[in-house]
């Protein structure tokens, strides 16, 4: 079944959890910035859809819907909060393997397109608009480090020329909502040299 990726599902989980340690749908991993983000993509292919993020039976029921695996994969899935498992799936939980996974996915699960991949923050392509999501360089790692979602723009599309006062995101490890994008730059690599990439969400199938 196609199923479209809808950024305002994705964005309302975003913003709903971003500032919570825990959800009680998920498991939380130990450094869950794309743990985190993972669940939010998952939202925005209807893994929330039909249910409230305040209600405490609702919250119960989408517990369930991770167990069961739904709008999961046998590559990327999560695991519930419940879960005795320690760890989810690698390309649910870790940066590069995110990005791998959905940039080159050709069967079922999350698909995007992938922008600006080792380039300057500021030479990206693309608009940023709300649902996307954003990976950040760390030199000290030698690779990308860190995952959030764009949560608030001034315009939707935002022109990157624009971004510095205008977008905010959510992430995990530390816990924001509404975090600035000038301030994810400064701890990311810095204002003057960060790199960062951008993933689009396309339609998917599951």
């Amino acid at each position: 079944m196609v199923v479209p990726y809808n950024p305002a599902l994705a964005v309302e989980y975003a913003i709903q959890f971003g500032y919570q340690a825990q959800n009680g749908i998920f498991k939380r991993m130990s450094e869950d910035c794309t743990n985190f983000i993972s669940q939010c993509i998952w939202a925005g292919y209807g893994g929330t859809e039909g249910y409230s993020l305040t209600n405490e039976a609702d919250i119960l029921a989408l517990r369930e819907r991770v167990a069961k695996n739904y709008r999961q994969t046998s590559i990327w899935y999560g695991r519930n909060y419940a879960s005795s498992a320690p760890l989810a799936s690698m390309a649910f939980i870790r940066v590069e393997e995110l990005w791998n996974y959905v940039t080159t996915n050709q069967g079922n699960g999350p698909r995007a397109i992938g922008y600006n991949n080792r380039q300057y923050w500021g030479y990206a392509p693309v608009d940023l608009a709300l649902g996307d999501v954003l990976q950040f360089y760390h030199s000290n790692l030698g690779r990308y480090g860190h995952t959030v979602m764009v949560t608030s723009t001034s315009e939707n599309p935002q022109p990157i020329e624009s971004a510095l006062g205008n977008v905010y995101v959510a992430q995990h490890t530390a816990d924001y909502s509404f975090r600035p994008f000038g301030d994810v730059l400064e701890t990311n690599g810095g204002i003057e040299g960060a790199w960062m990439r951008v993933l689009k969400f396309t339609d998917a199938n599951f």
